[in-house]
C-alpha cells in the first residue's frame, strides 16, 4: 500500500515472487545441482545414496504397490492396453550414442559406425558403389597368363570378366583359381600353337550377379548374405551396368575408408594448414563426417551421391580445373580432373564459417 499498489495486487505478486524463487531453487539444487554431481562422480554417490534408498523404497513398498493396482484397474475400464511395450526409436538411440560421446564412454569412431549403419537403410547403391568408370576389369578372351599379369599390377583378388566392354558381362573371376588354372595346364596349349580353350579366362568366370540400382545397403547386405557373392553389379533401369559393389565396399561403409596402405590412395587426406585435399568420387556421407559438416544443400532429394556430384548440383555445370565452390562454410577448389570428371579437390574452411 506504501507502494500505492492495492492489496490484491500485492498479495498476486507475492504469490508469483514466492512461486518462482521456490521454482529455481528447487530446480537447481533439487536436480541439476544433484544430477551433475552424479555423473562426475557416480560410484561415490552411489556408494552414499544405496542404503538410504534401499529403506526408502522397502518403506513405500506397500504405497508403490497401491498406487500400481489402482492405475492398471483405471486403464482397464478405459479399454487401454498396457502390455504393449513402445518401441525405441532411431532418434532415441541417436541422442543416447550423443550423451555417451559427451561423456566419454562411446569413442567417436565407434558413435560414426553406429550412424552408418542407421544410415545403410536409407543410402541407395549409387551412393556406396564402384563407379562405372573405375572398375578394372578383364576381357573374357585374355589368356590365363595375361590376366594373371594385369591382375599383379592393380592388386584385386576378384575381377569382372567382360567382352569387349562392360556392356557385355560374362561374371567374375577369382584370380586365386587362375593361378591353380595355370598351374595345372603348366606345359599343354592348342593346336598350330594357339592356347587352349581352358586357356581363357572366360571359361573360369562365375556367373554374373545383377542387383538394381534402387536397392539400398541394408537390402544390398541381405543379398551377399543369402548368395555368398563376392561381385554384384549395379544397372540401371535400361540394363546399364552403371557400377559394381564387393563386401569391401559394404565394410567401408559401415567403417570408413579401410586405407590399403599409400596416402595417396585415401579418400581425404588433411594437410598442415588444416585443408583437406579430397576425391572427387568420396561419399557424401564420408564428407561430412572428415569434414564435421551438419546438412548438404539438397541432400534429402538424392541428386549426388559423391564430392563431385555435390560440386556440379551446387554451381550447375561442368567445372573446370582452377574453379572454386563455396558450400556450407567450406571453399571447394576442382584441383584436378579425370576427362569431365573432378579428380580431386581441395577444400578449405572458409572465414566466414561459424
Amino acid at each position: 500500500q506504501q507502494l500505492g499498489v492495492s492489496h490484491r495486487a500485492s498479495d498476486i505478486s507475492a504469490t508469483a515472487l514466492v512461486v518462482t524463487v521456490i521454482t529455481f531453487i528447487t530446480i537447481v539444487f533439487g536436480e541439476l545441482v544433484p544430477k551433475r554431481i552424479g555423473q562426475l562422480y557416480p560410484e561415490t554417490v552411489a556408494r552414499l545414496v544405496s542404503r538410504p534408498m534401499l529403506w526408502v523404497a522397502t518403506g513405500a513398498k506397500p504405497f508403490v504397490k497401491l498406487l500400481s493396482i489402482s492405475t492398471l484397474a483405471v486403464l482397464k475400464l478405459l479399454r487401454i492396453d498396457n502390455t504393449a511395450e513402445r518401441a525405441v526409436t532411431e532418434e532415441e538411440i541417436a541422442a543416447s550414442l550423443e550423451e555417451g560421446v559427451d561423456a566419454g564412454l562411446i569413442e567417436q569412431h565407434e558413435h560414426q559406425m553406429v550412424q552408418n549403419v542407421f544410415l545403410l537403410d536409407d543410402r541407395l547403391l549409387t551412393s556406396l558403389m564402384l563407379p562405372r568408370s573405375d572398375i578394372e576389369w578383364l576381357d573374357a578372351s585374355d589368356t590365363l597368363a595375361d590376366a594373371i599379369e594385369k591382375a599383379g599390377v592393380t592388386g584385386h583378388s576378384w575381377y569382372p570378366v567382360c567382352r569387349g566392354s562392360l556392356d557385355d558381362v560374362v561374371g567374375a573371376v577369382n584370380v586365386a583359381k587362375l593361378l591353380v588354372a595355370l598351374r595345372g595346364q603348366s606345359g599343354q596349349s592348342g593346336q598350330e600353337g594357339q592356347p587352349a580353350l581352358s586357356d581363357r579366362i572366360g571359361v573360369h568366370a562365375v556367373p554374373a550377379v545383377f542387383v538394381p540400382e534402387t536397392l539400398t545397403g541394408m537390402e544390398l547386405l541381405e543379398q551377399f548374405r543369402a548368395r555368398s557373392t563376392r561381385i554384384v553389379f549395379v544397372v540401371d533401369e535400361y540394363g546399364v551396368v552403371q557400377g559394381m559393389m564387393t563386401p569391401m565396399d559394404m565394410l567401408e561403409a559401415i567403417t570408413g575408408e579401410l586405407q590399403p596402405g599409400a596416402q595417396i590412395d585415401a579418400w581425404a587426406t588433411r594437410r598442415a594448414d588444416g585443408s583437406w585435399l579430397i576425391d572427387g568420387v568420396m561419399p557424401v556421407s564420408e564428407l561430412k563426417a572428415r569434414l564435421d559438416i551438419k546438412e548438404l544443400p539438397e541432400e534429402s532429394r538424392g541428386r549426388y551421391n559423391t564430392v563431385a556430384g555435390l560440386l556440379q548440383s551446387v554451381s550447375g555445370r561442368l567445372l573446370t580445373t582452377g574453379e572454386k565452390v563455396e558450400c556450407v562454410g567450406w571453399c571447394f577448389e576442382v584441383i584436378d580432373l579425370d576427362g569431365k570428371r573432378i579428380d580431386k579437390v581441395l577444400a578449405i574452411k572458409t572465414a566466414t564459417a561459424v
